[in-house]
């Protein structure tokens, strides 16, 4: 590890001289590309060439020479040397095997990529790198391949036209983003400092500013599940921040409670970028769409507008998992896989020229045993890092063990035949992004092993949409699900007995027939959403019931059921109606997302190496308190040589990871 005085970040270090230097060695590296231009991107160098052949023989230099400078190179064809994208469709219609079934080509003209949809992208992807290189050989096009969604979502195929609308307005925030990032410093990391401005001492509007001195950063840029006013929002109108200093937002996930805010930091004035991986972004779009109308039904005027979703779409930078990405002067940021939802991410944070490193969890599942069944969709959090001084650490479930995974399959199980038997209805809410998708998988398999009888299993709310991005990341997902998407194509999120109801009639049948059914409906907390409207007509029947399968906030409806209330007063035909509750209310707490007690403490038992400060959030205060109890008192059993220092500071309370004392830092600032 680098010395205090040698890490220190050095003022001016960064800028215009260190962009001089990376473009002369890239001229001198690949002098015979026909170089045309060399643009800083975003994160990326873009070098722009008119002899796309040379990208087909030299990829092996390429990357020799980004590993060589640490840097993300992206070598693109000048895009007056690619073929026309008439010609280019023409070209890959002709050359591709006839049984492939090419269901849409579509271009990215910022990215240079001409992306091939197909029922069986097998026959492309098994010919290797040949038809690739073929097609960017001939066209100056590079070819990705894409299998057809298993299910087809309008508000995924309006993000991917967003972006093709918007390219010349991307290709011009990408430079500036570049720009911004490979600017001179100024002053250079003087200190690491991390102000929660929402998630410290509660579970929701999860925001972390990471301040150096040099740059901001901001962690999530979230909504309280509890309602959707000012109350609910992260404290940005604390001194300390100012969307004008921010040089990026980075996402985790796309839970509202971590990114149901960022379109109302476009609204006031933020222009940088934003990160997240592909899944996230695609899925973030989606679910704030559907928070702007869920405020409109509940409030009236939403704090911001579609046009603000849309100018976060437009600097998104999408990051995929481990891949080094510089996000500001002195800030590299990789994502590593959370096991939460999909495309959850842990944020890693690599500080000033080795000076410091950051571990931020977010929401994370991990497993305490391994290959234990926690979660039918996703592999585990990952627990292995290079360096990790500093670790931020979600508590949500810090206080207490939830039930095995095992046991919350056969209760819900057994609930769904006890409804069924007598006559009633199973309303579950759901969040759109992670439960819904566990509980279809769960429930189908038990339909088809015979577990349940064949029961209508109704999916409404933003389910659907959301489902379909996961069937387009099979990849991402652990092996059984995958290989029954990309080898056998089912979908093991939908049986011969779903209904995905998509107008009034749909959800009128689910309400008012008189048959036995499972209802999944959005929201999970029951604060918005249709699944409001199906409680206000299910409740007074004791044949029905109500089964949470996820984390309940304080303040919600959910919570407010969950802890016994039994009359509710809801707005219904245009007044407040007190709504008595008679059908049975279970929870089932196995379904989570989040570690529990037990995985939380493995998490930090496995955890390479160990950190020195952890930081607690995202929990009630009971839960951040018994944790840190635990981890104070049992440091030793968890592998840590020496006590770590353990901070659970509240909202707006700001922690100085480094350096850690007052002497220490005025001997860096005169050094």
């Amino acid at each position: 590890m680098a010395s205090q005085s040698e890490a220190q970040e050095t003022p001016g270090r960064r800028g215009l001289e260190e962009r001089k230097q990376l473009i002369m060695e890239i001229y001198n590296s690949l002098r015979s590309a026909d170089i045309a231009s060399i643009e800083f991107e975003g994160p990326e160098i873009a070098v722009y060439i008119r002899n796309p052949k040379f990208i087909v023989e030299n990829e092996n230099v390429v990357k020799d020479l980004a590993r060589k400078l640490r840097k993300r190179i992206v070598v693109r064809t000048h895009p007056k040397s690619r073929k026309s994208m008439e010609y280019t469709i023409k070209f890959i219609k002709e050359n591709v095997p006839p049984d492939v079934g090419i269901v849409d080509i579509q271009f990215d003209d910022v990215l240079g990529e001409v992306r091939v949809i197909a029922e069986k992208p097998g026959k492309l992807m098994g010919r290797g790198k040949v038809f690739r290189n073929l097609v960017l050989a001939e066209t100056g096009w590079r070819l990705e391949v894409y299998r057809k969604p298993l299910l087809q979502s309008g508000l995924l195929d309006s993000v991917l036209r967003h972006l093709q609308r918007h390219a010349e307005e991307r290709r011009r925030a990408l430079r500036d983003i570049g720009e911004r990032i490979f600017r001179d410093t100024l002053i250079g990391t003087r200190h690491v400092r991390v102000v929660g401005l929402g998630s410290f001492g509660e579970v929701g509007r999860s925001a972390i500013l990471v301040d150096t001195g040099e740059s901001k950063v901001l962690l999530d840029a979230g909504l309280s599940p509890s309602g959707y006013g000012p109350d609910s929002y992260p404290y940005y109108w604390s001194p300390e921040f100012r969307v004008d200093e921010l040089d990026a937002v980075v996402i985790s996930h796309a839970h509202l409670d971590h990114v149901g805010t960022l379109p109302l930091l476009f609204k006031y004035g933020f222009r940088g970028p934003v990160y997240a991986t592909p899944p996230t972004r695609d899925i973030m779009i989606i679910v704030l769409r559907d928070l702007i109308n869920l405020m409109r039904k509940a409030q009236g005027e939403p704090p911001f507008e579609p046009r603000d979703v849309e100018k976060a779409l437009t600097r998104l930078i999408p990051v995929n998992y481990n891949t080094v990405t510089d996000v500001a002067p002195d800030i590299k940021m990789t994502f590593i896989n959370a096991g939460h939802i999909l495309g959850s991410s842990m944020v890693h944070l690599h500080i000033g020229q080795g000076l410091y490193n950051i571990l931020y969890t977010a929401d994370f599942k991990f497993y305490r045993i391994k290959n234990d069944r926690s979660t039918r969709l996703l592999p585990p959090a990952e627990y292995s890092f290079q360096r990790v001084e500093a670790l931020i650490m979600e508590a949500t479930y810090g206080s207490k063990e939830t039930q095995p995974r095992a046991e919350a399959e056969e209760e819900l199980i057994n609930l769904v035949n006890k409804v069924y038997k007598r006559g009633g209805k199973l309303l579950i809410p759901v969040m759109a992004v992670g439960r819904g998708q566990e509980i279809l998988v769960v429930l189908n398999e038990a339909l088809r092993s015979g577990k349940i009888p064949e029961i209508p299993i109704y999916v409404d709310g933003m389910v659907y949409e959301v489902t379909a991005v996961y069937t387009n990341y099979p990849e991402l997902l652990v092996k059984p699900i995958r290989d029954r998407i990309l080898k056998q194509g089912e979908n093991p999120f939908e049986g011969p007995t779903t209904v995905y109801v998509t107008d009034h009639y749909k959800r009128d049948e689910a309400m008012y027939s008189d048959k036995p059914a499972i209802i999944l409906s959005t929201s999970g907390m029951m604060n918005g959403g249709p699944i409001v409207e199906y409680f206000k007509y299910l409740a007074d029947d004791p044949r029905n019931a109500l089964a949470f399968v996820s984390y309940q906030a304080p303040g919600t409806l959910g919570r407010r059921l969950q802890s016994g209330e039994r009359e509710i007063e809801l707005e219904m035909d245009g007044g407040i109606r007190r709504i008595k509750v008679n059908m049975e209310i279970v929870s089932i707490e196995g379904f989570t997302g989040h570690s529990t007690r037990g995985e939380l403490l493995s998490f930090l038992r496995r955890l390479n190496p160990k950190p020195r400060n952890i930081v607690l959030n995202h929990g009630e205060p009971s839960a951040i308190a018994a944790l840190a109890h635990t981890v104070k008192t049992g440091w030793s059993k968890l592998g840590f040589e020496s006590p770590p220092v353990i901070e659970a500071p509240e909202n707006l309370e700001g922690v100085r990871l480094y350096p850690r004392n007052l002497k220490m830092k005025l001997a860096l600032q005169h050094s």
